[in-house]
């Protein structure tokens, strides 16, 4: 079978991109924790103080966010579609400015503010190793940290994610 030479090029290009995307991904998350989980307490903009220990059978989505990030905008939706299901969602707004701010961001973007946290100071964000948003970490029922994302996340990869870090 002989290729066309524009095809065989349109073929490496993409491959090449591909790679590019890739070793981009790696370099993003090589700082970030793995293993078992920081477990960490802390309040909620609701006033609620929550913990990041799963429950049995439940896994935990622990995403770091940014009112300034763009693609954390775009992925809001898919974030807040997560909400109520069988797996609990604990947002964490980093350098967002104060509580004030940050609800009336959540209240113009359709967000709960029951599982916002905000860590203004970024101590939540150095226990994890997160240095990008939106950063996501998925976490079983054992509390080992199943999957890393950095970037965007569609709500089908969200689900799949938390569905197997749930088995």
């Amino acid at each position: 079978m002989n290729i066309k030479r524009r095809t065989r090029k349109t073929i490496l290009q993409l491959v090449l991109v591909v790679l590019v995307i890739f070793a981009i991904r790696m370099w993003q998350q090589q700082d970030l924790t793995k293993g078992i989980a920081p477990s960490f307490t802390s309040r909620t903009l609701s006033g609620e103080v929550i913990n990041s220990k799963p429950l049995p059978n439940q896994a935990v989505l622990v995403h770091f966010w940014a009112t300034w990030c763009g693609v954390c905008r775009l992925e809001n939706d898919n974030i807040q579609a997560l909400d109520g299901e069988n797996y609990r969602v604990l947002n964490v707004a980093m350098q967002s400015g104060k509580d004030a701010k940050l609800k009336a961001y959540a209240k113009e973007h359709n967000m709960r503010i029951d599982n916002i946290i905000n860590d203004n100071s970024g101590t939540i964000a150095r226990l994890f190793g997160v240095r990008a948003t939106p950063s996501s970490f998925f976490i079983n029922p054992e509390g080992k940290i199943q999957f890393v994302e950095v970037g965007y996340v569609t709500t089908l990869g969200y689900r799949l994610r938390l569905w197997w870090a749930s088995l």
